[in-house]
């Protein structure tokens, strides 16, 4: 039964404050905004409210609270870990999607005031002009990805290994709780303030971080300001295993050389050369072109990309791509100088392309979320220490190892990206397996890249396996002390805590949330 014949009274109140067409209450709508990355709600959420203001963000809050409706916010949608999915169906999802305006950006300060639905594609768009940026400036997917999920979740990767994870370049929030009130966070709290700075009395806004959506909707969110480094340099490397590639990358962790780092074990490797060469890339290497000082250097670095194309990757090899910047250019070719004395120890220094090209145009389409034949793709990830990163590395290929003949007969690949943040090394294991592509892909997807790419037969003992595999390596990082990122309903966010710790997380929601309506089910909260 729809929404408007099971509770009339919260549909028309709804469709007052954000208006027919966006309310949506078609299965299909309600199906996909219930579901990530990975997987999908049992049942869909009841309705998908769109707000166009902070104002009616909270106006839907308070007319779902007073129904008792569960809410939950969606930006891109881009997870893969359950946060978004309604764990109920009598739940309202509101997009975020039209909340999505700059309002305001201050070099002088060193801020940037930015609604939650924005993506950072768009923000960065803004920005470039201007000559500044965030310190942390997307995840790849940020071309779908919004500032506010990836506060919500958590996020990494460009900028990254020198600024650290999204939640460390913000300096305030406006947060909706479920009683519909709008609160500040930082020196925006304070009254006739500027939203400069961060810290004045309890830093209130980390409480908002990586909280899923568990406490608030994020409506704003102030982000520092820097000024662009003008000089950048770009290095890849191979290396003949994970001993000496772990090894290298953390100690480029240490030092904070690098702006931007990634790297592919051999599987992922021949994942990814697996799509079209970076030779017909054409807006990539429109991207090299702009990103260059001057439009000769950018012609002659997007015709080495071109005639390099992906041939210069080893097959065999572990690679790891990397970019340093600087205030000038003699500090970013001592950067790179010390950068390759690193990882020239135990590796060797390839054709720069891959860190080229992404620098250019960082912002990823989300068929990198599909298998390169179409198939389905999940990733899992665990940061680990510095120190523990070899040993963690061989512990999580191990397990493969162990499973892999019924890998090799459901036809499961995994490969391993990994990375580098502040303190933290990243490994994250991506899963390929053939099945049907859900509805998420035939709506984020262009339709012409959809016809391109192979339709599986159902395909339950590979779905199984994965599902198993997942649940056995969230385990494994559990038992090496990893932690996560955008934990949603996936990761033992709970389970790990002290008890003290646990508690302390538990009034909280019970001080914004009484009711638990907001999100339940992340975190482990109910």
């Amino acid at each position: 039964m729809e929404i408007r014949d099971s509770h009339p009274e919260l549909y028309r109140c709804l469709e007052s404050i954000v208006g027919a067409a966006n309310l949506l209450t078609a299965e299909e709508d309600r199906r996909f905004y219930s579901m990530d990355i990975f997987s999908e709600a049992p049942e869909p959420a009841a309705v998908v409210a769109r707000p166009g203001s902070g104002e009616e963000l909270a106006r839907v809050v308070t007319a779902a609270a007073a129904a008792g409706f569960a809410v939950l916010a969606r930006g891109g949608g881009t997870s893969y870990t359950g946060g978004l999915l309604p764990a109920r169906a009598q739940s309202v999802v509101v997009d975020t999607g039209r909340l999505d305006r700059v309002l305001e950006i201050n070099p002088d300060d060193g801020y940037v005031v930015v609604e939650a639905g924005c993506t950072w594609k768009k923000l960065h768009q803004e920005l470039k002009p201007l000559g500044v940026r965030t310190p942390f400036w997307g995840p790849l997917s940020g071309g779908t990805a919004t500032i506010g999920g990836s506060l919500s979740q958590n996020a990494l990767l460009l900028g990254s290994p020198e600024y650290g994870a999204s939640g460390e370049s913000v300096l305030g929030l406006e947060v909706v709780l479920a009683d519909g009130s709008l609160v500040a966070t930082g020196s925006g709290s304070t009254i006739g303030g500027k939203p400069f700075f961060r810290h004045y009395g309890p830093d209130l806004t980390g409480l908002f971080l990586g909280d899923c959506g568990a406490y608030g909707i994020k409506v704003r969110a102030v982000l520092r300001l820097i000024r662009t480094p003008p000089a950048a340099r770009f290095a890849s490397f191979e290396f003949a295993d994970r001993l000496a590639i772990a090894g290298a990358l953390a100690e480029v962790a240490r030092r904070r050389l690098a702006m931007m780092c990634f790297g592919m074990d051999p599987v992922l490797a021949r994942q990814r050369m697996k799509r079209t060469s970076l030779s017909q890339d054409v807006k990539a290497l429109k991207g090299v072109v702009t990103s260059a000082r001057s439009l000769g250097k950018g012609v002659k670095e997007a015709v080495k990309v071109a005639v390099a194309g992906r041939s210069f990757l080893d097959e065999g090899c572990y690679s790891a791509h990397l970019v340093v910047e600087a205030r000038d250019e003699a500090g970013a070719e001592r950067r790179l100088a010390e950068l390759r004395s690193i990882c020239t120890a135990d590796g060797h220094e390839v054709e720069n392309s891959l860190p080229k090209v992404l620098y250019g145009d960082p912002f990823f389409p989300m068929t990198s979320a599909i298998g390169p034949e179409g198939e389905r793709w999940a990733p899992v990830h665990g940061i680990v220490p510095l120190s523990d990163a070899a040993k963690a590395f061989a512990i999580v290929e191990a397990m493969f190892a162990r499973r892999s003949d019924a890998m090799d007969s459901t036809g499961v690949v995994v490969g391993i990206l990994f990375s580098i943040v502040t303190g933290g090394f990243v490994i994250e294991p991506v899963f390929y397996w053939p099945g049907p592509r859900p509805l998420y892909y035939e709506r984020v997807l262009e339709p012409s890249y959809l016809a391109k790419l192979k339709k599986f037969a159902p395909n339950p003992e590979a779905a199984a396996l994965v599902s198993e595999l997942r649940r056995e390596l969230i385990d494994t990082f559990s038992a090496l002390g990893a932690v996560h990122l955008q934990v949603g309903k996936t990761y033992p966010y709970r389970e790990g805590r002290r008890p003290e710790t646990w508690r302390l997380v538990e009034a909280i929601k019970q001080a914004v949330d009484p009711e638990r309506l907001m999100n339940p089910g992340t975190l482990g909260l109910s």
